[in-house]
């Protein structure tokens, strides 16, 4: 359970403005990880509703507020035994926590900003720190203005961005998205994040990947990359190979099969590329393609392969000899 400042901040937040959809679904997220989460945030809760902190902590009277916490605190610890020395731990905790916040909250949470883009557009963001976001089309960043806390933490909730994060080894940089996270200090990477799929790519550095809390996770150098079902809970690594090449224009086939060859196309051309017999295909492509057109592609594989090439209901299927 995550008895600390963090999750006392989050709920603390949360009680002062129960209406922010940020802090909703984070408590919802927060209670959902386990029976003892929950049963942390009822109790502060419902001693934050008996105590005069209920009100809006910028509108409070900090003396009254804290006598009137302490009545209920007492009142409290007398009443549910069932709770002893944890109990009083948390009450304890709340009550230091709202005489800091009252002074001081205002003034540290950070404000968040939210950066989307549209079909066929990408776009930036440079951050505090100087690290530089590159967001693909129909992508969904939520970032803060400042960072202050040990953590620089980004939430990605749809899309493919490519990240270029400036060095900071006391402060590590963190992509959440859903339960999963990524987490570096210093490197270029590529996250692509689908409904039930997580598609990352590490350029240069060392990454940490979390699947979702208390999972194994699983560290990628530079030409690694791995793919995360979301649903299954399945992860497979590979080699990275084109991740970002919807921001480079450029692709790169090193020993590739060309039954993933295919894929890859499919997925940078946005038309579906099938091969329709692997078992004549076995020589591996070597090439290197620099902002060329798809038929530019199909020609070179028709001279590798000897290939026919049939357009078939919007799909290109690729016959082997």
């Amino acid at each position: 359970m995550l008895q600390n400042n963090e999750s006392l901040d989050l709920i603390s937040r949360y009680l002062n403005n129960p209406v922010d959809e940020f802090l909703q679904a984070e408590i919802s997220k927060f209670c959902a990880e386990s029976a003892e989460n929950e049963a942390y945030f009822l109790e502060i809760e419902k001693i934050w509703n008996q105590s005069a902190a209920a009100s809006v902590l910028e509108t409070i009277d900090e003396k009254s507020a804290i006598k009137q916490f302490k009545k209920t605190l007492k009142a409290q610890t007398s009443t549910t035994p069932i709770f002893g020395a944890w109990f009083k731990a948390i009450a304890a905790s709340v009550l230091l926590f709202i005489a800091g916040y009252l002074l001081y909250s205002q003034n540290t949470d950070p404000n968040y900003l939210i950066k989307t883009t549209a079909k066929n557009q990408i776009d930036s963001v440079k951050l505090a720190d100087g690290s530089v976001i590159i967001l693909s089309e129909n992508t969904e960043l939520k970032y803060p203005e400042e960072f202050d806390s040990d953590t620089r933490e980004v939430f990605l909730s749809k899309g493919q961005a490519f990240f270029k994060i400036a060095r900071d080894i006391n402060h590590p940089f963190k992509v959440s998205m859903h339960k999963s996270d990524v987490e570096v200090l210093g490197t270029s990477f590529n996250i692509k994040l689908a409904n039930k799929k997580i598609e990352l790519g590490v350029k240069t550095g060392k990454v940490l990947f979390s699947p979702y809390k208390g999972g194994a996770t699983s560290i990628l150098t530079a030409g690694q990359a791995l793919s995360y079902d979301i649903e299954k809970k399945e992860l497979i690594t590979k080699t990275a190979q084109n991740d970002d090449s919807w921001l480079t224009k450029e692709l790169v086939f090193v020993d590739m099969p060309l039954d993933e060859v295919c894929k890859q196309l499919t997925e940078y051309y946005g038309v579906v590329i099938k091969l329709k017999d692997q078992k004549h295909a076995i020589k591996k492509l070597n090439a290197k393609f620099q902002n060329q057109s798809l038929n530019d592609v199909l020609i070179v594989l028709n001279e590798t392969y000897n290939i026919t090439i049939k357009r078939e209901n919007n799909q290109i299927n690729l016959i082997t000899p």
